[in-house]
């Protein structure tokens, strides 16, 4: 054997080896790789590509791609390989196969040292998991963005990772904006707990609930829950589920709202059993007294006219109290109803004022003052309830005057398409403060001065029943003037 066959034997040995070492290359890859030269016939295919195409080595190789693969005599159009040819750069699409794969086509062209394109490198990449997985992320986002909730990923600084688009609605932030914005702006958890401890927390406990409030752009809030978990990968995260918990709040609120309403009715009734058993037994010892008194016979006839007088006033006083506790009873179990009848306006407030004449002494004086023409004289409503109405601020104009005025007066307001019905006096006056209070239940400015308070309660009560609302005037020391309301069309 000559040195030249040796030679020869040697270099084709060389030969198969880097061929075996290129096929062990070429099948270690995970992409169906094909070199195809310039004319598109396949010199060399690996092992991937033929499970693709479900072909054997002897199928494809030597033959024109278009063909061995696509069945076809022509270049195959938008031809990934024509394209690098012509372009002389890497050329890519995505591309569905029957079988369900779906593949990322790539085909690089391979330049000699002129320039020239002596192969191409067609590499066709399996993404169908990768897809799956790009499309089950778009699933989830868009079920998060159609969510009202709130999304947020923090790392392990509390600084924005990710955050849904319903954060971006609801804040009126852009994404943007909420990614590159510092926490303490958006919420007020910073304010609430130690973040860098709440991290360490959420390390050990994983899962944490905190209510926090959420600040908009606008400058306005919404209280919010936080719904915190941890987890942790290459790097450590918060995962933040935010919800806006107004309503909740407001239920809640309703609710506390309602038990303190529950209690302070209880109180009251509790203080209106006690009061009224206090009022009722005033008069009724007097009475009892008086009376044992009068049947004594040594009396003069002067004594027992004034112990008859005493006897009559408690009486009175014992028969008003009693009607204000059938009254209010009415009223809040709602068994009052208002009977609508035409009356006259004058004869009423006559009525009342020959009523409450005889109170008036050398320095308080009462007046009554009508100014209606004879039309607006006449109106419908319930005249027994605007009567008792203006007969309890009668009284309370009484009680806390002791020199002056009371004026029984109504006049007709033409804006409103109403009469106006009120009481003035130049009593003892009322702060502003206890405008609201003096009508609640048993609110007596002087506790000193006789009464059950709860006269006012009555009026606002039976005010309601007929449609309208008590008003109060008042400048302590200096008088109060009590008015309503009433349509003509009622």
């Amino acid at each position: 054997m000559t040195s030249s066959d040796i030679e020869y034997l040697e270099l084709k040995k060389e030969v198969v080896e880097s061929n075996s070492q290129l096929d062990l290359i070429f099948n270690s890859l995970p992409q169906s790789m094909a070199l195809v030269d310039p004319s598109f016939e396949i010199l060399r295919v690996n092992e991937n590509f033929l499970s693709l195409y479900g072909v054997k080595n002897e199928d494809v190789v030597g033959k024109k791609c278009y063909n061995a693969c696509f069945d076809r005599e022509n270049v195959c159009d938008n031809c990934l390989v024509e394209k690098a040819l012509k372009s002389k750069k890497t050329e890519k699409k995505i591309k569905s196969f029957p079988n369900g794969e779906i593949c990322e086509m790539m085909a690089r062209p391979v330049l000699n040292h002129d320039g020239e394109i002596t192969h191409v490198l067609d590499i066709r990449t399996n993404i169908t998991e990768l897809v799956e997985k790009e499309r089950e992320i778009r699933r989830i986002q868009f079920a998060m963005d159609q969510s009202t909730d709130e999304f947020w990923l923090f790392n392990k600084n509390w600084e924005v990772v990710y955050v849904s688009n319903s954060a971006s609605d609801n804040l009126n932030y852009s994404i943007y904006e909420l990614k590159n914005m510092p926490l303490g702006r958006i919420n007020m958890i910073d304010r609430i707990e130690n973040l860098p401890d709440l991290f360490n927390q959420l390390r050990k406990k994983k899962n944490l609930r905190i209510e926090s409030v959420q600040f908009k752009k606008d400058g306005t809030t919404y209280p919010c829950e936080m719904n915190l978990s941890y987890f942790a990968d290459q790097d450590e995260y918060i995962y933040a589920v935010v919800r806006n918990i107004t309503k909740r709040k407001q239920r809640e609120n309703a609710l506390i709202e309602s038990i303190e309403k529950a209690e302070k009715a209880l109180n009251l009734k509790s203080t209106f059993l006690a009061n009224m058993s206090h009022e009722i037994r005033t008069p009724m010892n007097a009475i009892i007294g008086f009376s044992q008194l009068i049947m004594e016979e040594e009396l003069d006839d002067q004594t027992k006219k004034e112990l008859k007088a005493e006897i009559l006033e408690n009486s009175n006083y014992l028969l008003s109290i009693i009607s204000d506790i059938m009254e209010i009873s009415q009223i809040e179990s709602g068994n009052r109803i208002a009977d609508s009848k035409e009356f006259n306006v004058s004869e009423m407030l006559t009525r009342l004022y020959n009523e409450f004449k005889p109170l008036t002494t050398d320095n308080l004086n009462l007046d009554l003052n009508i100014l209606l023409s004879e039309e607006q004289m006449v109106l419908k409503n319930d005249s027994n309830i605007i009567s008792k109405i203006l007969s309890h601020l009668l009284r309370n104009a009484f009680k806390f005057s002791n020199k002056g005025l009371i004026v029984l007066g109504c006049s007709f307001d033409e804006k409103k398409e109403c009469v106006h019905f009120y009481v003035e006096d130049s009593g003892i006056g009322i702060s502003r403060e206890f405008f609201t209070e003096i009508f609640e239940p048993f609110n007596q400015l002087n506790p000193m001065i006789k009464g059950t308070g709860i006269g006012l309660t009555i009026c606002k009560g039976l005010a309601t029943i007929i449609g309208t609302k008590i008003k109060v005037e008042s400048y302590q020391g200096k008088g109060s003037t009590f008015s309503f309301n009433i349509k003509t069309n009622s």
